[in-house]
């Protein structure tokens, strides 16, 4: 159980830090391709980190949930409590996107700019909807159940996305779309919460979230295959044959499968969940077969400081990148000023900017080995 915990810590941790990397670049004119998402359809390294933090998150679920229910006074105060940490996660999120103001334009008005424009959905936003709704399905499904929920909330997508009408106010009418801007996520999205409370408010013909309410249903099937991958890794004393074996089987499907359902990110497709879990399975096992053999994951590693503090690492980083451009030093934000030297340094733009990026994660670090040490985690 050590040696699979560990592992699972150095996964979030991993996943954190990625995170963090492609997030933080010193510009974003200038960075190595496999460091930004794809353009629209498609896959890179970097689609593959806000998956895998969910299967993650669905391993440790399929961990802690039986002794949460053995010391829980009923399956209503489980999803009570989950619901709980949904909320925080949730006004964590929106702490973030309301941490902002901009010193730069005399007149700025936090409350019309911000306030009154509050993003709604966003990485940590979709991380609590995702943990209450799969607690919520472990409660009414049997174990054997998990499985096929998670393929019926696939399904049930596609289904919807490739056959439900919608329309624009002008009457024109589209159906079966994957595109930015006109999929029936985005119509839902436009439709439920308004442009300007969306992360893409000016796509068209409508406004829409990569984090959104109804490409959260595929999201919540990605948590539920991390829980079955964890329930299979706890039975069978790690990741077995026939979990890989399924794993490959899952991201030939969905390989296959792209060609009428495209792999994307934003709209969390059912290819990309296939895939994307599929590969999270096999880094799972990479990890847990490198701590076996080479005990590589004692404590102190950094991905198990990191991971075990993911939320709090993912909070001090968002608020640090905001203050590197909120502060202004003559005239030109905190980061820039920072930046400069390294491309004088670094003649390279995009190894200048990875380094800045690199430099990021460091100082981010700092803090939480500093709780490490001190056996300070914050739980959520």
């Amino acid at each position: 159980m050590t040696q699979r915990v560990q592992a699972l810590d150095a996964l979030r941790g991993l996943a954190i830090f990625a995170m963090l990397l492609v997030n933080n670049p010193g510009s974003w004119q200038h960075v190595y391709a496999p460091l930004l998402h794809a353009s629209w359809h498609g896959l890179t390294p970097t689609d593959l980190v806000f998956p895998g933090f969910i299967f993650v998150m669905g391993v440790t679920i399929a961990i802690q949930f039986p002794k949460a229910v053995a010391t829980s006074s009923g399956r209503a105060a489980l999803c009570l409590s989950a619901l709980r940490r949904s909320a925080v996660l949730v006004l964590l999120g929106w702490l973030l996107y309301l941490f902002w103001f901009d010193f730069s334009v005399p007149q700025y008005s936090w409350l019309d700019s911000r306030l009154a424009t509050l993003r709604y959905f966003g990485v940590l936003q979709r991380l609590g909807l995702v943990y209450f709704l799969t607690i919520v399905v472990l409660c009414v499904v049997a174990a054997r159940g998990i499985l096929y929920s998670a393929i019926a909330l696939l399904i049930f997508y596609w289904l919807i996305m490739s056959f439900m009408p919608y329309q624009t106010a002008t009457g024109e009418q589209f159906q079966g779309l994957w595109l930015h801007g006109n999929s029936l996520a985005a119509y839902v999205d436009n439709q439920l919460f308004g442009a300007q409370h969306l992360y893409y408010a000016k796509a068209r013909p409508f406004a829409f979230d990569p984090e959104g309410l109804l490409s959260t249903m595929p999201a919540v099937s990605s948590c539920l295959l991390g829980v079955v991958a964890g329930r299979h890794a706890l039975v069978a004393n790690g990741c077995s044959s026939r979990l890989l074996n399924i794993a490959l089987a899952g991201i030939c499907i969905g390989a296959a499968m792209s060609a009428w359902v495209p792999v994307n990110k934003a709209l969390w497709t059912p290819t990309f969940v296939l895939i994307t879990s599929g590969i999270m399975v096999y880094l799972l096992w990479g990890l847990m077969l490198l701590e076996r053999r080479f005990q590589l994951f004692k404590p102190g590693n950094p991905l198990l400081v990191a991971g075990t503090n993911s939320i709090a690492l993912y909070m001090l980083a968002g608020i640090l990148a905001r203050l590197l451009l909120m502060v202004r030093i003559n005239g030109e934000s905190l980061k820039h000023w920072l930046y400069q030297p390294i491309t004088q340094v670094i003649s390279s733009p995009e190894l200048a900017s990875l380094c800045f990026a690199l430099l990021f994660c460091g100082v981010c670090y700092l803090p939480l080995r500093w709780m490490y040490r001190r056996g300070i985690f914050w739980r959520v």
